[in-house]
């Protein structure tokens, strides 16, 4: 672990006080050929004046992130299936609005719900 990762205000200060001269040096018309010689002695001279972003460690771990392939899960269901799913929860719905209509006109409350309400409150 590195200091840097723990002080992230730290890190994003000195990047954002080394984005500077970073623009400048790319901003000045250099050939592809003076860019490498120029930016190559740089970072042997002073190895943190690049921003954080452009460290070796940071490109490889971008590459993974493009490099992963997200897949969308998807669930077979046969409509016998969906039609069973479907059923137990209109009848968990039926069932709990008839346990809140009996309460309402004046019925004792289930004391299993009460305990289950007693144990989500703390």
């Amino acid at each position: 672990m590195y200091i840097s990762d723990v002080f992230p205000f730290r890190r994003t200060f000195k990047d954002t006080i080394t984005f500077i001269p970073v623009v400048i040096i790319l901003l000045i018309p250099l050939s592809p050929i003076g860019h490498v010689i120029v930016f190559g002695a740089i970072q042997r001279v002073f190895p943190d004046f690049f921003p954080s972003c452009f460290t070796e460690r940071r490109q490889n771990l971008l590459e993974l992130y493009e490099s992963t392939e997200y897949s969308a899960v998807v669930i077979n269901e046969t409509w016998q299936q969906k039609l069973i799913r479907i059923s137990q929860a209109l009848r968990v719905l039926v069932i709990k609005s008839l346990t809140k209509l009996y309460t309402s006109l004046g019925g004792e409350p289930d004391p299993k719900e009460g305990e289950e309400n007693d144990s989500e409150k703390s």
